[in-house]
Order: C-alpha cells, then structure tokens, then sequence
C-alpha cells in the first residue's frame, strides 16, 4: 500500500511539472509576439503482445515522452517537436518552430486565421476498475494462451494459423494555448483480438473477433475464449463450406459492423473539413443539400461513455462533440479543427487529434455511426425476395475526391424469398457513396457499435476510431463475386 501512495504521489507530481513546462513555454512564445502558440506535452506507456501459433510473436513494454510546438506567425504555421520534456530542449523546439514559420513566410499565400475560443483548464482522467499496468505481464500471457488452446479445441483439424493480440495504452496529453487552454487528459485503452485461419482442401478462410474499450483491464475480466477467439474459428470453419459470392447488382442489407465501415470510409472522410477545405472531398459545396435518403442519419459523436473512440478534449483543447453529420438525409455539418472552422464560419466542434506529440493535429473521425430507425430486422428480410445480406467488414477505401469507395466484407448470405438462406464468402462491394445514400430504403430499430478496437489511418497518423450502427437496407449496389445468384 505505501508503494502505491509513493508511485501516485510521483505521478501527480509529474503531472504538475508537465504543466508547469507547458505554461512556462506558452508565456516565452507570447513575449515572442506569435499570434497564436500551443504546446502539446504526450507521456505514453503501451503493453502490446502478440502469440501465433503458440508462439510468442511480439512481446513489448514501453514508454515514450515527448512535445510538439506549433507557433502561428503573420499566419503561417510553424512546427516543432522533441523526445525531451526538458526546459531547455522545450524552448529550443519553441526557436525551431518561430524559424520554420518565418522561412515559409513568403511562400505561403493562404494565411491561415484561427477560431478564437474561451480557454478551458481542466484535468481528465478514464475511470478504470482494473488498470492494465497493474496486471502482471505473465497474467496477460497466460490469457492469450488459454484463448488459443481454446480455439485450437474448437477445430484443431481445420485451423492452419492461429493469432491472438493484447494490447493496452495509457496516454496522458497536456494541452496548453495562447487562449487561456491548460488540460490535463489522461486515457487509459485496452483490447484483445484475434486472427483464426482455418483450411480444407484448397479453401482457406479467415475469422476475426476483437474488443476494445477506453477503460482497463476489466474488459478482459468480462470475456472468455468464446466470444472471442472460438468464434472467430467458427467464422473461419463455416466459411470453408460457404458458397462464393455471386457478383452483380442486388438488393443489400449491411450488418451493424457492416454499416459502421461503409459510413467510415466513405462518408466519414469526406466530412472531414480539412479534405472539403482543400477540394478533395464530394461533399464540398453541399451543406444544406439534401445527399442521403430521408432514412439516413449520420453521427460522429466522440461523448459515448467507454466507446474506443471516445475523448473529453480534442489534441487543439476543444470539447469533443455529437456532431450530427447527416440529418434525415440533409447535410448539416463537416468535422472542424480551429482553422476550418474560420473558414466555414462556424464554431470548431472538437475534431482535431494527433498521434503523438511529433504529429500535428489535424481533422479526425471518433465514433461514426448511422442512427437507427424503426423498422425491425426480420421485416427488412421478410420484404426482399433476393438479396444479400453482408456482415463483417474487413478493410474499405475511399477516392473521396470522386466519392467512390470499396470494401471487403469477408461473409454473407443469400436472401431468398424473404428469408435467410445460402451463407457466402469472398464478398466485395463497390459503388458511390452518395448514390448508395440516396438508395437506402430502410434502417433498422435494432442498433450495435462495433466493440472491436479500429485504428484509422489518415497523413500517416493513426487514432482510435469506431463505428456500427443499424441494418441498412439499400435498393441496389454492385456486389464482387465469381458466382450467379
């Protein structure tokens, strides 16, 4: 007990100094004259374990410090980071980062002005049960362990790879601005996945199953090998004997998970103000325009308590938000850091995250999702007489220029007659994202977020994000198979 109180004792210490250093820098930027300074200080500590097939893959600790200055000059940014929490190393960055704006002064054109917000001083912290760097490392092993012995039971003759991960991370981000911003934000993330590969004949299959909380240890607690890596097996083994997908243009119903990527990748992105503002998005010009059917609404909302994507504050200090994208099928807002903001005329709403403390915030999703509706699942079915309908969502991309996008599903099933009938493999889908909007024609009451853990990649930054919604019914879209229906 007294270790604890001494290592809590040092880390609210640390915590204060972090501070101390944050402001300390803020006020030489001042005397300095920028027009606007932030300072982003990361602390980080990560576990991240990895076994395949009974190996130890990856087994890794670590921790990393660093911060990142940004220095607004006649409006012109400039950038500077360091791996040192120094002062001395803080204001040499604070030095790099006034000359990188002053040697791009005459190159820029577009000078860059801010959304003027109240300042904010808060301190956050994820409330955990169990904080992973409590739990021992061998404990942590010993799960991942029995899960894929699990699997391995499950459907030993079938299963030709097996993979299960760990990870969890905690990160505390000091954000301190020329606006008065002094906020302490400290997250805790944990998840478990896993990869099960299983083969007959020359038909191999892959099944896949995750959680992922902003929260501790208490995740892994709450699970067993059955919801995670026996049924990523079954996936796998029932998708041997699963027919191929047929290809053309059908009817379709995506799954929750299903829904939550294809909003993602090919809505999410383009909604992104910082891609409208630079003209590579579809959605540019269209607020207020009706773009989606009457059924669709669309939300990020970066509030839902424990949600993978979830946070107080954005890396820039602005609350995070329920932004309402889409609303019954009208464009209502883009996502917004502090300049895009200025550029739209409308307050910032809490989008701007960074990586780390050598990366720059810039526009992101949090937890993108569809909202449901009323209509219930069977009833969607029942109404089809052929169809698809698509669960699992593996990868997508999106031209958001040209609002096309692609994804991979992975598994599906046929729908015949208004019911549920061949299950299928191998599913791709490919279309435009408006029109695929405009074509749904219904949305279901029932509604699941997706609780695996996603990573969305965006200018080399990767950031938790997450999505899910109802079943979504749309009239017609094209479907990659090798088969006929």
């Amino acid at each position: 007990m007294l270790d604890y109180i001494i290592k809590f004792s040092m880390f609210q210490k640390r915590k204060a100094n972090m501070k101390k250093l944050a402001e300390q820098i803020r006020d030489e930027g001042l005397k300095r004259k920028v027009d606007f300074l932030d300072v982003r200080i990361v602390e980080s500590e990560a576990t991240n374990i990895s076994l395949q097939d009974g190996k130890a893959d990856k087994l890794f600790h670590g921790k990393s410090q660093g911060l990142g200055i940004r220095v607004l000059l006649d409006g012109v940014w400039g950038f500077a980071a360091s791996n040192s929490v120094e002062h001395n190393a803080a204001l040499e960055a604070l030095e790099t980062a006034i000359a990188m704006s002053r040697a791009s002064s005459a190159r820029v054109k577009k000078r860059v002005e801010l959304y003027k917000v109240d300042g904010i001083v808060a301190d956050v912290v994820t409330d955990v049960e169990i904080d992973p760097r409590s739990v021992p490392l061998a404990k942590k092993m010993k799960v991942l362990t029995s899960y894929e012995k699990a699997a391995l039971e499950y459907a030993k003759d079938k299963l030709v790879n097996t993979t299960v991960g760990y990870r969890d991370s905690f990160k505390r981000e000091t954000v301190c601005n020329t606006f008065g911003t002094l906020i302490s934000s400290e997250y805790i993330r944990t998840n478990i996945s896993c990869s099960m590969t299983a083969q007959e004949g020359n038909v191999r299959q892959n099944g896949h199953e995750g959680y992922a909380k902003l929260g501790g240890y208490e995740l892994i607690e709450g699970l067993t090998p059955e919801k995670v890596t026996v049924e990523a097996a079954k996936i796998a083994v029932s998708l041997l004997s699963a027919r191929r997908a047929p290809s053309g243009k059908f009817p379709v119903i995506f799954h929750p998970k299903t829904a939550g990527l294809l909003i993602h990748e090919a809505l999410g992105h383009n909604a992104e103000a910082d891609l409208v503002f630079g003209g590579k998005s579809i959605l540019e010009g269209k607020l207020g325009q009706k773009i989606a059917s009457d059924y669709v609404t669309v939300i990020d909302d970066a509030t839902i308590e424990n949600a993978w994507g979830s946070y107080k504050y954005d890396s820039e200090g602005v609350p995070g938000q329920r932004r309402v994208i889409i609303e019954n099928g009208v464009l209502k807002e883009y996502m917004h850091n502090l300049h895009t903001a200025v550029e739209f005329n409308t307050p910032p709403n809490g989008s701007a995250r960074a990586q780390d403390y050598n990366y720059r915030p810039i526009v992101r999703m949090s937890n993108t999702f569809i909202e449901k509706g009323e209509k219930p699942f069977a009833d969607m079915v029942k109404e089809m007489d052929r169809g698809i309908l698509l669960k699992g969502g593996q990868w997508g991309y999106v031209f958001c220029d040209k609002g096309q996008y692609t994804c991979h599903v992975g598994e599906g099933w046929i729908i015949r007659n208004g019911e549920i009938a061949e299950h299928i493999r191998d599913v791709s889908i490919a279309g435009m994202i408006l029109e695929t909007l405009m074509n749904v024609d219904a949305v279901s009451r029932e509604f699941e977020m997706e609780h695996g853990g996603g990573t969305c990649g965006k200018n080399g930054q990767g950031m938790p994000a997450s999505g899910g919604g109802p079943y979504v019914r749309v009239k017609e879209l094209v479907v990659g198979g090798q088969e006929s229906l």
